[in-house]
C-alpha cells in the first residue's frame, strides 16, 4: 500500500514535517490539571509536596533518614517532629494554629484539601518560622 501511495501524485503541503509533528503532539497532549495543588505558587507547591511526602527538614526526617540531628523529637518534647505533629498537635504552635484554623481541621484537608486550605497550611508553616 505504501508503494501505491508513493506512486500517486502528492499534494503540495505548506506545512513541514516538524510543524506537523508539533501540531499532532499538541492535539494529543492532555490538558494541564487544575487541581488545588497546581493553583498554588511554586514555593507553596514545594512546601505542600515536602509535607505530603515527608522529605523535609523536620527533625524526624533529618534524624531517621540523614542522621543529621541527634534526635527526631520536636522542641516541645511531646512527639517526633513530623508534618502531622506540627500541623495538628505541637503545643508550641497551638496559638498560631487556632489563629489560622478557627475550627478543628483534619490533616488530610490541610494537605490535600481545596486551594484555600492549602494556602492556610503554607501560611502556617511560614508564620511558624519552619523551613521544610
Amino acid at each position: 500500500m505504501a508503494k501505491l501511495g508513493a506512486e500517486d501524485e502528492q499534494e503540495e503541503n505548506p506545512v513541514s514535517a516538524t510543524e506537523m509533528k508539533t501540531i499532532i503532539k499538541s492535539l494529543l497532549k492532555t490538558p494541564p490539571t487544575h487541581d488545588s495543588y497546581h493553583q498554588l505558587s511554586r514555593p507553596e507547591q514545594v512546601v505542600i509536596f515536602r509535607l505530603r511526602t515527608g522529605h523535609n527538614r523536620m527533625q524526624q526526617h533529618l534524624h531517621k533518614k540523614l542522621r543529621a540531628v541527634p534526635s527526631p523529637m520536636c522542641p516541645c518534647g511531646d512527639a517526633e517532629q513530623d508534618a502531622a505533629h506540627i500541623l495538628q498537635d505541637c503545643r508550641n504552635l497551638q496559638p498560631l494554629r487556632r489563629e489560622i484554623w478557627t475550627r478543628p481541621v483534619p490533616l488530610h484537608e490541610k494537605l490535600h484539601g481545596p486551594v484555600e486550605a492549602l494556602h492556610k497550611t503554607t501560611s502556617f508553616i511560614t508564620r511558624a518560622g519552619l523551613q521544610v
